[in-house]
């Protein structure tokens, strides 16, 4: 019985939290009328992210996203007279603290809540996309009834971080564009795997490893995710989309059969980084007080590329072969 009271105290808990962070939002575009019950939906948080977000969105609407839930952390690059010509894109301004939301995760988390309960939900960063496998032919919606049917809530990622063949000041990136054509390398090995009580596995390695914490690679970030989730009530995130709970939902597959897993490529390393990190060095409004954004400013126009470790990104099949994502039994 005392269990079961500090379950309930818990919840109780976590409600009135996300109560607090929710009531910090303000909806500014709402197009959430136009939502069905089986849609799936998109959750990103973000701050001046305006030149992504053409190529983002159409990327994940041919991959069958129908709504995207966007918190907007006070940008000033035009982000709501964009998204007022959007018919599936709502936002969401504040001007509260990103470190304070726990680095945007209960504004999302708040969202999710009230709008991905019972749906499948993709929660990213606006530099991140969703690979899996057989995607050329099955879209999420595909995706989300065989996890459904294998019983699994979560898809989990690999996070691939993308570069270009030259130094960074090079990978130049307008609006509506590829970024998969701008920055088409990764580091096809050299990741690290630690088996973590939290997270059951927690992965490093790929460029921010060997060029930005080569001298501590235990302080390289975290390259493993779990993006799509079949929502419910009960679930959080807790660090970024790292650490979710409850923990059962790191289980990759620990049931004894082969688990489908994906990855997401990352694409940070363009040109506009610099700028970015300057502005987020001052705001030091991310993890550890912006410490991985002052690695940016203090490396001068790296280059990433490195002969026998980046290849080219081809297809689902080529990660596959590499061993960086896994089929399951989707055939």
């Amino acid at each position: 019985m005392s269990r079961l009271r500090t379950i309930i105290q818990n919840q109780f808990g976590r409600h009135w939290a996300l109560f607090k962070f929710g009531r910090q939002l303000r909806l500014t575009v709402d197009n959430t009328a136009a939502l069905s019950k089986n849609d799936i939906i998109l959750v990103t948080c973000l701050r001046n992210e305006l030149f992504r977000l053409p190529f983002f969105t159409d990327y994940y609407r041919k991959l069958g996203v129908r709504h995207f839930l966007i918190v907007d952390n006070d940008s000033n690059d035009g982000l709501l007279d964009w998204a007022r010509n959007q018919k599936d894109v709502s936002v969401w301004h504040t001007k509260e603290s990103y470190r304070a939301s726990n680095f945007g995760m209960e504004w999302c988390n708040y969202l999710l809540r009230k709008y991905g309960c019972g749906r499948l939900c993709v929660t990213v960063d606006p530099d991140e996309f969703l690979v899996y496998p057989n995607m050329e032919t099955r879209d999420l919606r595909d995706l989300g009834e065989f996890m459904k049917n294998e019983k699994r809530d979560a898809l989990h990622c690999v996070m691939l971080d993308a570069y270009g063949a030259g130094p960074l000041s090079q990978a130049g990136y307008a609006t509506g564009e590829d970024p998969f054509k701008v920055c088409p390398y990764f580091d096809r090995d050299g990741y690290v795997q630690e088996a973590r009580i939290d997270t059951d596995t927690y992965t490093r390695g790929g460029p921010r490893m060997r060029v930005y914490n080569r001298n501590s690679p235990q302080n390289s970030p975290a390259l493993n995710k779990v993006p799509v989730v079949w929502w419910r009530w009960t679930y959080r995130y807790t660090s970024s989309m790292h650490d979710i709970r409850p923990r059962r939902l790191h289980k990759v597959g620990n049931d004894g059969r082969p688990a489908i897993t994906g990855a997401l490529f990352h694409f940070k390393f363009l040109a506009s980084l610099q700028d970015k990190a300057k502005e987020e060095m001052h705001r030091k409004e991310h993890y550890n007080a912006s410490a991985e954004y002052r690695k940016y400013v203090d490396t001068q126009d790296p280059v990433f590329f490195c002969d026998g470790l980046s290849v080219a990104y081809e297809s689902p099949e080529q990660l596959i072969r590499l061993g960086l994502i896994n089929r399951g039994n989707w055939f």
